[in-house]
């Protein structure tokens, strides 16, 4: 296992997770004196923060995704390998 790729992909997943709770808070924060009882502003102000948040922590989680499955390709690789129980190395003399 590469430990040094699997942390790192752990680190980009965590500033998604920061992001996407940024964006939530914020939009919380920016209709926090304005909904009432009939409307609500929180769609909208959602709306408003935009697709720049939502590509960031897109991308920051692809690349954690990424990095920490190549840093945890060799464990999977080893419990995907079919072992040959007919091989020499496998008999008992």
């Amino acid at each position: 296992m590469k430990k040094g790729m699997a942390a790192l992909g752990c680190f980009f997943i965590a500033i998604a997770a920061f992001l996407y709770a940024a964006k939530h808070i914020t939009a919380a924060l920016m209709s926090a004196y304005i909904n009432t009882p009939d409307v609500t502003y929180y769609e909208g102000a959602y709306d408003l923060i935009g697709f720049g948040m939502t590509f960031w922590i897109m991308l920051s989680l692809f690349a954690g995704l990424l990095f920490l499955l190549i840093g945890l390709w060799p464990s999977i690789k080893g419990l995907l390998q079919v072992k040959n129980p007919n091989s020499r190395l496998n008999k008992n003399v």
